[in-house]
Formats: structure tokens, sequence, C-alpha cells
């Protein structure tokens, strides 16, 4: 079984050789590696043509800077392989991550493989390691394996309650993507790889088969210079914006209440967040206000009130009320 594995690369070159030696050196060798150069201003160009050069396995591709939903569909285009994977550069996997992810693919005749990670990150002087960890309503089949159908796995990349399960970790079936065109959305910044998930579990034969292997073998680095250390922009807003987009989603493929709910439920705590990211910031003016309340308007639905439907959105109402709590408190204000 031959994969394709698609390594996006802008200005990484300090970690850039840590990513491509742990793709070089993997048990597993039938794989192709296809290397994006975002235009690239540093010497990552000059690191990977070094590997091009020792290993034919590699390839290149070069394109003026345009974002990593651009690359990585240009990957896309290039890719032979039966799956296709996505690495970020300054990112590294464990030496038999491809062998125990296609013994578990050819295993199981996977739709989508969901792979688990470790967190690595520098800050103040002191490193801090975590592992992914599953929600309480996700049952093993066997150690460290999770089989979800098509909503629950779409739930997935939305509960935040233990680990952050949308990022773009996960193995696809090729011919699926390349059947319904399925490509990135070179407008977001943030949420991409959440989104591209999204649409192909939506396209997905209702039978397909999905496997979480939650096993630390991709380690994800967080640097003070990637994108998602910059703090608050306006780039946030089109993400925000995405939701109602995956709310469609919903409505459209899976029909799901539990779903709905957890697309919802992730918008408005990322909304809230954002909200006091942009205000610590100082760069939360009456334009991004306007913007965050018409996004929260979006996300909240007046049956979100109504019985039974409180049931199962009381999470959110608590989320909600927490965070407009200091409204309530000046009208009781001024009541008295």
């Amino acid at each position: 079984m031959k994969v394709s594995v698609i390594v996006p690369v802008y200005n990484t070159s300090q970690l850039l050789t840590r990513c491509l030696d742990s793709i070089r050196d993997q048990t597993y060798t039938d794989w192709e590696c296809i290397l994006i150069d975002d235009g690239s201003t540093d010497t990552s160009l000059d690191i990977m043509r070094g590997y091009i050069a020792e290993d034919s396995r590699f390839k290149i591709v070069s394109q003026a800077n345009s974002g990593v939903s651009v690359a990585r569909n240009k990957g896309l285009d290039m890719a032979c392989g039966e799956y296709v994977t996505f690495i970020d550069s300054d990112d590294y996997v464990d030496l038999s991550y491809f062998q125990q992810v296609v013994d578990l693919l050819k295993l199981y005749d996977v739709s989508m493989l969901i792979s688990g990670y470790s967190e690595n990150s520098d800050g103040a002087g002191c490193r801090m390691d975590k592992c992914s960890r599953l929600p309480e309503w996700v049952q093993c089949v066997g150690e460290d394996i999770s089989l979800l159908d098509r909503v629950s796995c779409a739930r997935l990349l939305f509960d935040g309650s233990a680990s952050y399960w949308g990022y773009i970790r996960n193995w696809f079936r090729r011919s699926l993507i390349v059947e319904k065109n399925l490509v990135f959305d070179k407008r977001l910044k943030y949420n991409e790889d959440r989104a591209f998930t999204l649409s192909y579990l939506s396209v997905e034969p209702s039978d397909a088969v999905n496997i979480v292997f939650n096993r630390p073998n991709y380690h994800y680095e967080i640097r003070g210079g990637s994108t998602m250390s910059h703090g608050f922009n306006v780039n946030h807003l089109v993400e925000l914006e995405s939701f109602k987009h995956f709310c469609g989603i919903e409505r459209a493929y899976f029909r799901s209440r539990s779903l709905n709910m957890a697309i919802r439920h992730a918008g408005l705590t990322r909304k809230f967040y954002l909200t006091w990211l942009a205000m610590n910031m100082e760069r939360y003016d009456d334009k991004i206000a306007a913007a965050m309340e018409r996004i929260e308007e979006d996300m909240l639905s007046i049956r979100d009130f109504i019985p039974p439907y409180t049931l199962h959105s009381r999470p959110l109402m608590n989320r909600w009320l927490q965070h407009h709590k200091y409204k309530f408190m000046r009208f009781i204000g001024r009541q008295r």
C-alpha cells in the first residue's frame, strides 16, 4: 500500500531536518513525500533539495507564499498513494508511525484514521508535554483503538472536553478525495484542517469505518513564531464565520442534534476566548465587537432556551450565561 505524505514548508529551517529525518527513517518504506515550499525565505529550500538528492521518494514543488491550504491542495494534486496524510514541517513522527497506521488501515479497511499526538511547547523556560486523550463517550475496542461512524467521528472534531481532535493528523482515502473533488478552503487561515475533515466525513458512505488511533506517534510542536501563537487578528473572524458553514454541512449531510450542539458549543467557546484575547491585546474595536455579536447570534437559536432542547444544550447555555453575566448584573443594578 503506497501512502502519500504532504508537508507544507514555510521558513522552518531550524526544525525541518528533524521532521524530514523522521519521515525518511520510517520502518515502513512504501511512501512518497511531497514537499511544498510556500515561498520560504530562509534555508528551508536548500535543506529540502538535499533530501531529494539522496532519496527519490521525496519530491518538491515551489510556489509563491500562498498559505498552508493552497500548499496542501497542490500536494493533493500531485499525490498518487492509496492514502494521503499531512505532516507540518515543524512537527515530527515516531519511526514506526507509518507501519502501525498501515496495519490498521489494512485490517479494518478504513475510510479515515485520526492519529493521537503529543503536544510539546516551551514557555518561560519551562518545557511542557502532554498527550491526547479521548472524551468519555468514545469507547475503545482495543488498545488505543476506537471505531467510530461518520457522525460520531464528526462530533469528535468539535469536542474539546479532553483534547483537540480537529488538527490535521488524519489519513484519508485518496480515491474519495478525488471523486468528490475535496480541497482545503484557502480563505481560512485557521480551522482549515477541521473544515476539510468535516467535508470528507460528509461525503463518506454511511457504512464507512473510521478509526481513532490514540497513540502519541505524532509530535506537535508549538513554537513562539507559529501561526497559532500570533494572537488575535482579523483572520480569526473568518474562522468564526466557518462555524456557521459547519452547521450548514451538519443540516445537509448529518442531521444530528448532538453534532449540531457540538459545533455551536465549540464555535461559541472559541468566540468567547477570542473576544477575551482581542480585549487583552487592545484590538477589540467597534467593528470587531459588531462582528463578534453577529457571529454569536448565528451560533445561538431560540430553541436552545425552550424545553426539551434545554436538556441537550445545557453546556451551551451555561457558557453563554457565564460570558454575559456582567450584563445581567448591570441590569439588576439599574433596577435597584
